[in-house]
C-alpha cells in the first residue's frame, strides 16, 4: 500500500519559524507520509504569498488528482481576502474525490464557506508548523491524525474530572481531555451536523454568504488570545443572529492564551459559560480537546455526529 500523499499549502499567514516548518515536514515524512510542498519561504507583507499566489496554491491543490490530503502550514490571517475568488466547485470536487482538507484557526473561514456554498465536508485538525513542528508532537493529536489518514474518522472522548480546560490548560495527553460538563444534556444523546471552528471567524461570517445555515447542529467553538469579554461579545453576535438557538448543542474547546485584567473582579471564561447557560435552553458542553493547544482532536466539519454522555464525561463520534 502506497504512503498517504499530502499537499501542504499556506493560504493565510507567513511563516513564524522556518526551523519549525522544516522540522514539521521532516516529522510528517518520518511517519511515512509522502509530502509535497511548494510554499514560499519568504513572506509577502504579513501573508505567506500574494493574494494571487495563495489562490493558486488552493486551486493547484484542488486540481491535483495524485494527493490524499491538503494541510495548511499555519493560520493567522488571510483567507477572508480570498473567499469571493476561490473556485468552490473545484474544491468541492476534490473533496468528493476523497481529498481531505485539514486545518484550523484562520482555515475556519475556508471550511465554513466550503460548507455554505457546496455542502462539502472538510476536517478541523492540526496545522503543519504549529503541531508537527512541536518537539515532540502531541501523541493524542498524532493518533487522531493517523486514524484519519488511514481512512477512519476517529471519535473523541473526554472526562469531567477537572474544570478549567476552556482556558486551554487541559490535562495529560492520554487520549482523553478533562473539562466541564453542561448539566442540561442529562442522559440524552444528541445528533446533528458538526460545524464551527474558531469563534472569531464564525462570528465574522454572520450576515455573509460564507456562514452555513445549520439547524439542529452541534456547533463547536474555540479561540486564542481573546479576553472573556470579547468571547462573550462574539457569542452575543451569534445569539442575536439566531445561530445559537438553532443548534442542538454548543461544544466548547480551548480558549487559550488570554490575560486577565486588574478590573475583572472574578469575571472569567467560566463566568461567560454560566451566563450563556442562563440565556439559552441549548446545552453547552465544555472541555473538547480542540483549539490553539497541542492536544487536538480531528473533527469532520459538515458531517453528522453524535454527542453522548459517557461515565463522567462525553463522547463525540461520527453518527
Amino acid at each position: 500500500m502506497s504512503a498517504p500523499r499530502i499537499e501542504v499549502i499556506a493560504p493565510s499567514g507567513a511563516h513564524l519559524s522556518l526551523e519549525a516548518f522544516d522540522a514539521a515536514l521532516a516529522a510528517l515524512r518520518a511517519r511515512g507520509y509522502a509530502v509535497r510542498c511548494t510554499v514560499p519561504r519568504e513572506p509577502w507583507q504579513r501573508f505567506s504569498d500574494t493574494d494571487a499566489g495563495r489562490l493558486e496554491q488552493i486551486h493547484r491543490a484542488a486540481r491535483a488528482e495524485d494527493i490524499d490530503a491538503v494541510m495548511i502550514v499555519r493560520g493567522g490571517y488571510g483567507l477572508s481576502r480570498l473567499l469571493d475568488r476561490i473556485d468552490w466547485a473545484l474544491v468541492a470536487a476534490s473533496a468528493v474525490r476523497g481529498v481531505r482538507w485539514i486545518g484550523y484557526s484562520d482555515f475556519t473561514a475556508f471550511q465554513l464557506a466550503l460548507l455554505a456554498r457546496t455542502g462539502a465536508a472538510s476536517y478541523a485538525g492540526p496545522g503543519v508548523s504549529g503541531d508537527f513542528g512541536r518537539v515532540p508532537p502531541d501523541p493524542f493529536m498524532l493518533a487522531q491524525f493517523d486514524a484519519l489518514m488511514a481512512g477512519q474518522l476517529p471519535a473523541v472522548q473526554w472526562s469531567a474530572a477537572a474544570a478549567g480546560t476552556v482556558d486551554g490548560a487541559g490535562g495529560e495527553a492520554t487520549g482523553e481531555a478533562t473539562g466541564t460538563v453542561g448539566s442540561r444534556v442529562g442522559g440524552t444523546p444528541l445528533e446533528g451536523t458538526l460545524w464551527g471552528g474558531n469563534l472569531s471567524l464564525v462570528a465574522a461570517a454572520v450576515g455573509t454568504p460564507w456562514l452555513p445555515q445549520v439547524d439542529g447542529g452541534l456547533l463547536f467553538l474555540e479561540d486564542v488570545a481573546e479576553h472573556p469579554y470579547r468571547v462573550e461579545r462574539m457569542l452575543h453576535q451569534l445569539l442575536y443572529a439566531g445561530v445559537l438557538a438553532r443548534q442542538r448543542a454548543i461544544v466548547l474547546g480551548a480558549f487559550s492564551e488570554w490575560r486577565p485584567a486588574p478590573h475583572d473582579n472574578g469575571y472569567d471564561l467560566q463566568s461567560v459559560i454560566e451566563y450563556f447557560r442562563g440565556r439559552l435552553t441549548v446545552p453547552i458542553v465544555a472541555g473538547l480537546p480542540f483549539g490553539h493547544v497541542p492536544r487536538k482532536a480531528l473533527l469532520g466539519v459538515g458531517m453528522r455526529y453524535r454527542l453522548e454522555p459517557r461515565g463522567d464525561g462525553w463522547r463525540l463520534a461520527p453518527a
